[in-house]
């Protein structure tokens, strides 16, 4: 379909084309979302086995954890 022939059809066809244009861009979004997710549900569940619930993990570097005493 041309840009001519998309100016005069219908608003729903362009609507779908416009939507079927953008498909890819929001499932990449949503494996984006889906990953950042599990990333913070496993570190929930490593903070709540190291820890007990007691310390909150703040750097990504080993040497910075708290030492339980």
């Amino acid at each position: 379909m041309t840009t001519i022939a998309l100016a005069n059809a219908p608003t729903r066809v362009f609507i779908k084309v416009v939507a079927r244009m953008f498909r890819p861009i929001r499932s990449a979004f949503v494996r984006y979302a889906a990953i950042l997710a599990e990333a913070r549900i496993h570190r929930a569940r490593l903070e709540a086995e190291m820890h007990g619930n007691r310390y909150r993990l703040r750097t990504k570097i080993d040497d910075d954890l708290p030492v339980i005493i």
